[in-house]
């Protein structure tokens, strides 16, 4: 009988630590750095956030995705403290520099001197800016 409770006291012990998991994708393409907080701070059962996390400088591009999950571990303190302090991993992976492009893109030759000066331009700009820049062709005819 003591071992039947023993049973069903661990079992309610991992069912009400409350385990989940949450990923959001910004549609940014990922790049390699990750950022993981291990016990990011929420209260009242997670209703009432802790400080938002600023990853700004370690992700200047932005960031990729936002995986946010509660360990056992971070359960087992919010059962201790009565969900008054309930913290979370957080796991932020930034986006790349560069976007990929998909396997159906159309490629477009730049045979034209023009085109090819236009383009230079625009990857120069791009580049001493840190900023996109647009490249806008008029038709031939209003050229």
């Amino acid at each position: 009988m003591q071992r039947m409770r023993a049973v069903l006291a661990a079992g309610a012990l991992v069912a009400l630590t409350g385990c989940f998991h949450q990923v959001v994708e910004t549609g940014l393409p990922a790049g390699g750095a990750t950022i993981t907080k291990g016990w990011s701070p929420s209260y009242v059962f997670g209703l009432v956030a802790g400080q938002p996390i600023d990853v700004r400088s370690e992700c200047p591009s932005g960031v990729a995705y936002v995986s946010t999950r509660m360990t056992f571990p971070n359960g087992l303190v919010g059962l201790i403290t009565f969900g008054i302090f309930t913290p979370h991993e957080v796991k932020i992976t930034c986006a790349s520099r560069w976007a990929a492009l998909p396997s159906d893109a159309v490629r477009v030759g730049a045979g034209d001197a023009a085109m090819q000066r236009a383009v230079t331009a625009a990857v120069e700009q791009s580049l001493s800016t840190d900023r996109p820049v647009a490249l806008v062709f008029a038709p031939a005819a209003t050229r």
